[in-house]
This record gives C-alpha cells, structure tokens and sequence, in this order.
C-alpha cells in the first residue's frame, strides 16, 4: 500500500506539465501581441513622418517602444518559468543539456535560482514601467522633482543590490577572471 501510494505522489508531479503548457502559451500570445504593437509604432511612425515631428507623436512612439520592451520581457519570464518548472518537477531538457545557451537560460538546480532570475526579469520590467510612467510625467513643482529622483534612486539601489546580491554565482568566465588577475599584476609593478 505504502508502494503503491508512493508512486502515486511521484507520478502527481506530472500535473505540473499543464502549468508548463500554460506559461508556454502565454509566451506565445504575448509575442504575437507585440507584433500588433509593433504595427501600432510603424503607424506612429508614418504620423511623425507626415505631421512634420510632432512632439506627441514622438512620445507616443516611445510609449510604443517600451511597451514593446515589456511585452518581450514578458514573454521572457514566461519562458523561463516555464523551463524552470519543467527541469524541476518533470525532467532535465536533454536539448538543452548539449547546448551552449543552457548556462545563459536554463541553469536551474533548484527554486531559489529560479525565484532569482524571475525576479530580475520582473525588476526589469518594473523599471521599464517606472521610465514608461516618466515620459508622461508632467513634472510642475519641486517636490515633484524630488520625487522622481527618489524613485530613481531606489531603482538604482534596487539594482545594485540585485547585481551584488548575497549568494550570487560568480559567473565571470576564465577569461574575464585572467584579464583581472593581468590588470591587478600591471597595478602592483606601477607602485
């Protein structure tokens, strides 16, 4: 009985492959979405062309871009989450196993990697949201002002501590690292 129950809740991790499924769809719609958008900034595009630069018209080109910015982050974190769950719940993507990108996308031994590199696309896109919101910011008085740079302030922070983070992978290659040890050798015979 203990057997069999076992099997039973091994074999239930397989109801994550729907939750795989999903988030791949929704990648999927999210990039086709942004060709809509993308044909939304072309129409913009031939408007600042006619209407000799207009100054609106500028900006809501810029609109267009950042939201075709995050449209692809997006879809970014869909994927990424759902090749995640699937190397953590399903199998390992042999695929991906003899590529040279798995390092750069799909290196997750566990949910704490996979938290971390969600998050950073999420701050990201956050960040892009923050500069969307700044474009149409009409900024009148000081406070205003100090407002922004604040907000400013702490999406610098928030990358800073994100780049530096506590338990962060060293990820320079061997190359980068002898191009250090090389800088810090010429540094010590210059004193």
């Amino acid at each position: 009985m203990e057997k069999f129950f076992e099997t039973i809740l091994w074999r239930s991790r397989l109801v994550m492959l729907l939750a795989v499924l999903v988030a791949l769809i929704a990648a999927v719609l999210v990039i086709l979405g942004n060709f809509v958008d993308l044909a939304h900034l072309g129409s913009l595009f031939g408007q600042y062309l006619t209407n000799e630069h207009d100054v609106t018209t500028r900006q809501a080109m810029m609109l267009a871009v950042i939201e075709l910015l995050d449209g692809f982050l997006m879809a970014g974190v869909l994927l990424i989450f759902s090749f995640g769950l699937y190397e953590l719940f399903i199998s390992s993507i042999e695929p991906a196993d003899k590529s040279q990108q798995k390092g750069k996308i799909l290196n997750i031994k566990n949910i704490d990697v996979l938290k971390n590199k969600l998050g950073k696309v999420i701050l990201m896109m956050l960040i892009i949201k923050v500069f969307s919101f700044t474009i149409q910011l009409k900024i009148s008085n000081a406070l205003e002002l100090l407002m922004l740079a604040a907000a400013v302030a702490l999406i610098a922070l928030a990358l800073f501590l994100t780049k530096n983070g506590h338990g962060e992978i060293n990820t320079l290659n061997s190359h980068e690292k002898d191009h250090k040890k090389d800088r810090g050798k010429y540094y010590e015979k210059a004193d």
